[in-house]
């Protein structure tokens, strides 16, 4: 249990966030405990590595590219919101005049509503889908 503690401090020492008494501490047990000592091994070959890491500098046309590419899922995203929100306000102050006129409690009315929040219903699921289907679509960055 003791070496839990020393495994979770090894990356203290090598970020060198370690007082004085602390490294001298902790180097002690990793002197005497070969688990501790092949973790801060391990975990020293990690920062190494990652610190070797360099990013790769972008070719000139990955950013316009990029905004491009931002810009057109923020405005897809916006005009799917803003259609969805216009069909459920048509769809519902339809049924509000429907309820609210003395012609709905006919069975033309009532045929008329159903028909109309099915063909709302229909239409919303058809445009979700097609939407979830581009967002998820595998193949969607392959030119053709």
């Amino acid at each position: 249990m003791v070496c839990n503690r020393f495994q979770i401090e090894g990356m203290k020492l090598l970020d060198g966030e370690m007082s004085g008494e602390e490294k001298r501490v902790y180097e002690a047990h990793v002197q005497s405990c070969e688990e501790c000592s092949k973790e801060l091994k391990d975990m020293g070959r990690i920062v190494q590595f990652t610190n070797e890491l360099r990013l790769r500098k972008p070719d000139d046309e990955f950013w316009p590219n990029y905004w491009r590419g931002i810009y057109r899922r923020l405005e897809r995203g916006a005009g799917f919101l803003l259609l969805i929100i216009g069909m459920t306000a048509v769809t519902l102050i339809a049924i509000h005049r429907a309820v609210t006129s003395p012609e709905f409690f006919t069975p033309t009315g009532i045929g008329i509503t159903i028909a109309l929040v099915g063909l709302a219903v229909v239409f919303l699921s058809v445009v979700r889908e097609r939407y979830h289907e581009h967002k998820n679509d595998p193949y969607k960055g392959v030119e053709q």
